[in-house]
């Protein structure tokens, strides 16, 4: 049993063409699912947050998405671009939303 001020970390993703930068998805117990750690070090904006049961749907594919969103932040940076989160964006054929909800972005996979 994990006392309560172990983080527990599911994964960890690395960024392919900066692999200095890391960010990690951790499970938040009061929100009842995960959110990233890494973001608002490496870039200045809010962590994602996504619901514990849709995550544990497609592990995988969360992955896939928050390293492409990683990368996107990361090129922004070299090219000296601003870099603001999209409230809807598709990924390989997929539609997600990242809505603001307080200090966190939501990140939800369309129907």
């Amino acid at each position: 049993m994990t006392e309560p001020h172990e983080q527990i970390v599911l994964m960890t993703i690395q960024n392919s063409k900066r692999p200095e930068q890391l960010i990690s998805i951790v499970r938040d117990e009061e929100a009842g699912g995960f959110r990233t750690e890494g973001l608002r070090n490496y870039f200045g904006i809010k962590e994602i947050r996504i619901d514990f049961q849709e995550l544990m749907q497609s592990v995988p594919e969360y992955g896939q998405v928050l390293s492409f969103l990683l990368e996107s932040m990361s090129a922004a940076r070299e090219l000296n671009l601003p870099f603001a989160y999209q409230d809807e964006f598709s990924f390989q054929n997929e539609r997600f939303t990242l809505y603001e909800d307080g200090d966190y972005r939501v990140l939800h996979r369309v129907a």
